[in-house]
């Protein structure tokens, strides 16, 4: 029976192909989701723009004419609402599931006969054929006994290949082994060198990475016939329209749009041919390294150079060795020289890796079945994250095995992580953009730290994992690294998802201002007063709330610190590395933060308002945000000076250092606004010397649960700056050292090993528990608080509460360019509107407004039904109020229901659609509140509530007219070329 080893590879290969191989097939999902919509909606004359995704985004006021900016705040208005119409008529990616399901069935099909094919096409012949004598059978029997490969294996002659070479091919567990004809003469004259060459070819088989490398060339040849190649015609096919003439609001202005696909398409085909290169030549240069620990001598591959390569162009040459998928001799025979070359991390692969993590992301975001949130990232993040570990963990361990040896410490390696994901962000979200550039895009240089803080975590915890004394610590521990690795790269890519993206592209305020503008309007008092430190709250919290709520990146945060501090104190007792001078600089810089804390509540004494109810409004916003901001450049500041003076473990001694003065400036922070009223000029509200718990807590909490997640990772980063500096400095002080001849050995000093003593190991157990539990604490109370307390409340409903002030957002409209259009932009721009107002009303206006006149038709006939009652001797008739008042109340509701639905895409529509709402809204509620019980209030006279009630009717009358006015103009506008 015939096992299936092909899932595992000695070389570490295996994981980096099994990735490629997911992302190929995760990028035919929106793929085949393109092609079979246009071939579904060829013909429609444009009316497919209007439904689905395209329908949801015109409504909420997508404009392909405006900014990216213009076009975040528009679909920001009413967020919930747009993501409910994105999963109410957004198509169902089945179609492009079953494709891909098909063209990974066709691959199979493909890998399976394959080497049949094969061995058909070239006509190949059995050894026996060819060997009269039996001496080649037996030789290649000998070879493969010798190398201990169990999977069945044949041996085959191609008499039409004169090259001294060969082929391994096959599928699992069934391989075939093709010599040339030239080889088979070679034997004769260079039997060392044709024994070179079969062991070559059986260690392909030992090593498992034949069924990596056809599985993934037959995926891959698939993919590009019946996927990409495709994708890349409709996309000329676009742009040959585009470029002859087109009265489309998305030419020119929207072209990034159109060109973002063939760029994704480009950057996905070059990215899996150099990762498909770079592993097919990594597998050959193991091939190279197993024959010669089988007994092949090295002499055989000092071959010169094929003629017409490096002799020709040698620059040429060099820059096109990533796409080559042999290795050449030279480098062959370096690695040979030199095995540890195999093990040492490639900029390219982690590059790669990057890219692939980024591309893969965006795949996986258009399987709708996934759900909304952070599903589909965790998804990419646990396929990429294995790769990741086993790449920068195999130099570790191999140092590890190696005397003297010694790996890097994973920041490059990460850095080119950062540029994979970088490049992978930037085309990827051209998808999206009307934009060629982002506003911002210096922002991208975010992912350098989203990607640099985990490898450099995983690279220096595995060596502590290394240091425990029993295998099942080690193994367990490293496990638990590895997860925590990937929960810290998962925390950086969710944070760019909800806030980093955003910002870059020029909203991290809200748009204009829009947060400092909500706070001068929910706060009263008098703000121009804090003009700068209005912007910077608003700057601030814009980069360290995204994460404040999500419990999981709390738990990587408490993790990365604490799974550390654990590993230091349990290594070997010989090797255990010092705690006290990391945590005498935490505490150090917890008086750093004391001290920042202090001084920033002195410096706005200054300011501070004369009387307590002036002193609750702006004047204590600002000083929760200093407060928070010195707290903040505490802990940083500490993580990056102890990571430059740390020599090792320098990002997880920063984090330990940084934890340390984060529990101490939060016990501060409690302090000074317990004691308020009591530290003179520190005092923030209250005058008078008294015990405020409460006010400690409250203002406690809040800074906790702004800061705990952001905190902790911004130390990271601090730290990777700090060790960065330092090693510069080391860097040029080497330098310098050597330019005078005075460089001396470094001679480690050693350290006195010594019995265990249990007080020792109480006092390190004391030191966790006392660190870990308060922090532990702190993390549950930031993540389970039922209602976020000041600033964060209201950072939270900015969102939603901005629409609702009468005369702000809703009515805002995307800046348009300025000059007077032409008569082909003024037929552009009527166009657009009726786009946009057609999937106004086919997205719920229509709905709303029959919501609404089905509650005013129910309201008309209870009042004719009342008009047709018997008159009483006074001549009026008898109403019931319970049904008035019901009635009324549904139509009030019907109207707030339509008031928080979309706002017109069109200025000059919206405001009569409100006005009219707005009536109903005001005669429905005055309906309501005169045939309700008075419940406690003045009982008004009877001609009085007739008045009254007379006047509602009246006024939903009017309303009812208004809005079937405007809904007339909002249907002429979006008929023009809606339908």
């Amino acid at each position: 029976m015939k096992t299936f080893t092909a899932t595992r590879s000695p070389t570490g290969t295996g994981a980096r192909f099994a990735l490629l191989m997911v992302m190929v097939t995760a990028a035919g999902v929106p793929t085949f989701d393109i092609l079979l919509s246009n071939l579904r909606d060829r013909g429609d004359k444009g009316a497919s723009q209007l439904r689905g995704t395209m329908g949801c985004l015109y409504a909420a006021g997508f404009d392909p004419r405006g900014s990216d900016l213009d076009n975040l705040m528009a679909t920001m208005r009413r967020g919930g609402l747009l993501t409910k119409c994105l999963a109410e008529h957004a198509e169902r990616p089945y179609a492009g599931l079953l494709a891909t399901l098909a063209l990974f069935v066709l691959a199979a099909l493909v890998y399976w006969f394959l080497p049949a094919v094969r061995d058909r096409r070239r006509r190949t012949v059995a050894v026996g054929e060819v060997d009269a004598d039996g001496t080649l059978g037996a030789e290649l029997a000998a070879l493969h006994e010798r190398t201990g490969i169990r999977s069945a294996l044949r041996f085959r002659v191609d008499p039409a290949r004169m090259t001294s070479g060969a082929a391994v091919y096959g599928r699992t567990g069934s391989y075939t082994v093709c010599l040339h004809a030239g080889l088979l003469a070679r034997r004769g004259t260079d039997p060392e060198g044709f024994r070179a060459v079969v062991l070559h070819e059986l260690a392909h088989v030992h090593h498992r990475d034949v069924d990596h490398a056809y599985a993934s060339t037959a995926l891959w040849r698939v993919f590009v016939l019946l996927a990409l190649l495709p994708t890349f015609a409709m996309d000329a096919w676009t742009t040959v329209l585009a470029l002859s003439g087109t009265d489309s609001p998305w030419w020119p202005d929207a072209a990034t749009v159109i060109f973002a696909s063939a760029g994704s398409g480009l950057l996905l085909a070059g990215l899996v041919h150099l990762a498909r290169a770079d592993l097919l030549r990594r597998r050959e240069l193991h091939a190279d390294v197993r024959a010669v620990e089988w007994g092949a001598d090295p002499a055989n591959w000092n071959r010169p150079e094929p003629p017409g390569t490096a002799s020709v162009v040698p620059l040429l040459y060099r820059l096109t060795a990533p796409l080559r998928t042999h290795p050449g001799w030279a480098e062959r025979r370096r690695v040979l020289a030199d095995t540890g070359r195999l093990s040492r991390i490639s900029p390219l692969e982690m590059f790669l890796t990057g890219a692939s993590a980024a591309l893969l992301t965006s795949s996986l975001k258009t399987l709708n079945f996934l759900g909304e949130g952070s599903t589909s990232l965790w998804l990419a993040v646990a396929l990429v994250a294995p790769v990741i570990c086993l790449i920068l963990g195999a130099p570790i361990v191999g140092a590890r095995r190696t005397p003297a040896g010694r790996a890097g410490s994973g920041a490059v390696a990460g850095l080119w992580l950062g540029c994979g994901l970088l490049v992978g962000e930037w085309v990827e979200s051209g998808r999206y953009r009307v934009d060629w550039f982002m506003p911002q895009p210096q922002y991208l240089l975010a992912f350098l730290f989203i990607a640099a803080v985990p490898t450099v975590w995983w690279s220096q915890t595995l060596r502590l994992c290394l240091g425990l004394p029993k295998r099942v610590q080690r193994r367990t521990a490293a496990v638990l690294c590895a997860a925590v690795t990937a929960a810290a790269l998962w925390s950086g890519l969710w944070w760019w998802e909800l806030g980093g993206r955003r910002i870059a592209l020029g909203g991290g305020d809200m748009g204009g201002g829009g947060l400092a503008k909500y706070y001068a309007r929910t706060v009263p008092g008098f703000w121009h007063e804090y003009t700068m430190d209005l912007s910077g709250l608003s700057w601030g919290l814009a980069l360290i709330t995204p994460l404040h709520r999500e419990q999981l990146a709390g738990a990587a945060t408490i993790l990365m610190w604490l799974v550390p501090l654990v590993l230091l104190l349990l290594q070997r007792p010989g090797a255990r590395p010092r705690m006290r001078r990391t945590l005498a600089a935490g505490l150090a810089g917890g008086l750093m933060a004391w001290a920042g804390v202090a001084l920033a509540s002195l410096m706005l004494h200054f300011q501070r308002p004369g009387t307590p109810k002036e002193r609750t409004g702006p004047f204590l916003v600002v000083h929760e945000w200093w407060t928070i901001a010195a707290v903040m450049a505490a802990c940083l500041l500490t993580a990056a000076l102890v990571a430059a003076f740390s020599r090792r473990h320098q990002l997880v001694r920063a984090l330990i250092a940084a934890q340390v003065t984060q529990l101490a400036a939060y016990a501060g922070v409690f302090l000074l606004y317990a004691a308020d009223g009591c530290l003179g000029p520190l005092s923030t509200v209250f005058d008078r010397c008294q015990w405020h718990t409460d006010n400690g807590l409250n203002v406690g909490r809040a800074v906790v649960l702004l800061t705990l997640v952001s905190t902790a990772l911004g130390s990271a980063c601090a730290a990777l700056v700090g060790e960065g500096a330092a090693g510069a400095v080391r860097w040029l002080r080497r330098r310098r050292a050597a330019a005078g001849d005075s460089v001396r050995a470094h001679v480690p000093v050693p350290v006195p090993v010594g019995p265990v003593r249990r007080a020792a190991a109480l006092l390190r157990a004391g030191t966790v528990l006392a660190l870990a539990a308060p922090a532990v604490l702190l993390a549950l109370v930031a993540t389970t608080t039922p209602t976020s307390p000041a600033m964060s409340a209201r950072l939270q409903q900015e969102s939603t509460e901005q629409d609702k002030q009468p005369g702000e957002q809703p009515d805002k409209q995307p800046a348009k360019p300025p000059g007077k259009p032409s008569g082909k932009n003024e037929a552009e721009t009527a166009k657009l509107r009726s786009w946009q107002t057609w999937s106004w009303l086919n997205n719920g206006g229509a709905v709303h407004v029959q919501q609404v006149a089905r509650a005013a038709l129910s309201l008309n006939r209870e009042i004719l039904r009342t008009a047709a009652k018997e008159r009483q001797a006074n001549g009026k008739v008898n109403v019931d109020e319970k049904t008035f008042s019901r009635l009324c109340g549904a139509l009030g509701k019907r109207a707030a229901q339509a008031e928080d639905y979309f706002p017109v895409p069109v200025r000059d529509l919206q405001k009569p659609w409100s006005y009219a709402l707005s009536r109903l809204r005001h005669g429905a509620r005055d309906c309501q509140a005169v045939t309700t019980p008075p419940n406690g209030n003045p009982p008004r006279t009877a001609a009085e509530r007739e008045r009254l009630f007379n006047a509602s009717l009246n006024e939903v009358t009017k309303g009812m007219t208004d809005l079937g006015n405007a809904y007339r103009t909002i249907y002429k506008t979006a008929d023009t070329h809606g339908k």
